[in-house]
């Protein structure tokens, strides 16, 4: 009898336990959902109508994944001045994700990398990406392995074939890549 009460009370705490957590998973869940019909429709709206987002959505990833999307079909249909606002809009609003921040960056570099900016203005951009901690650092390496190359700058060559193939992360495809160009220079 003395247990009655503290034991019911255990019980009671255990039951509102299971069920906040039952609820938790069920919120969960209906928020993806809602989220995944989200994304779905805005894609579909994109390539169907050619329509965007403006509103403001609650979700921090599916609004970069629409927006880079966005900045795609841009990007696809030739309107260069749109993608690039949108890329622009993604560093700007979600830059403190480093690797959509580097991403966005290197989309950007890569739509016209010859036509738009000097060799000086590209080896800036592409050592940003190529920073130790960088998400794209190895691509960005590369890149301005070409770079060094198109300027016939043997020294830079021979430096960045080193840096490259001194990465643990490198793939091989690149590992071939990279072991043609160490064979040439």
């Amino acid at each position: 009898n003395k247990f009655k009460w503290p034991l019911f009370a255990l019980v009671l705490l255990l039951v509102g336990a299971v069920g906040g957590y039952e609820y938790y998973k069920f919120d969960r869940k209906k928020r993806a959902e809602k989220n995944g019909e989200f994304f779905v429709s805005a894609m579909e709206n994109l390539k169907n109508n050619g329509q965007t987002v403006i509103e403001e959505i609650d979700n921090k990833f599916i609004s970069i994944l629409i927006k880079l999307n966005e900045a795609k079909y841009f990007q696809e249909n030739g309107d260069l001045k749109s993608a690039k606002a949108t890329y622009n809009h993604i560093i700007s609003k979600y830059g403190d994700n480093k690797f959509f921040n580097h991403y966005a960056k290197f989309q950007m570099y890569s739509m016209d990398p010859a036509e738009s900016l000097s060799d000086i203005k590209k080896i800036e951009v592409l050592d940003e990406l190529s920073a130790p901690d960088g998400p794209l650092k190895l691509l960005a390496l590369e890149q301005k392995l070409y770079l060094y190359i198109k300027m016939n700058d043997l020294e830079k060559i021979k430096l960045q074939v080193s840096l490259i193939l001194s990465d643990q992360a490198i793939t091989p495809e690149q590992l071939s890549r990279i072991k043609d160009v160490e064979n040439v220079y």
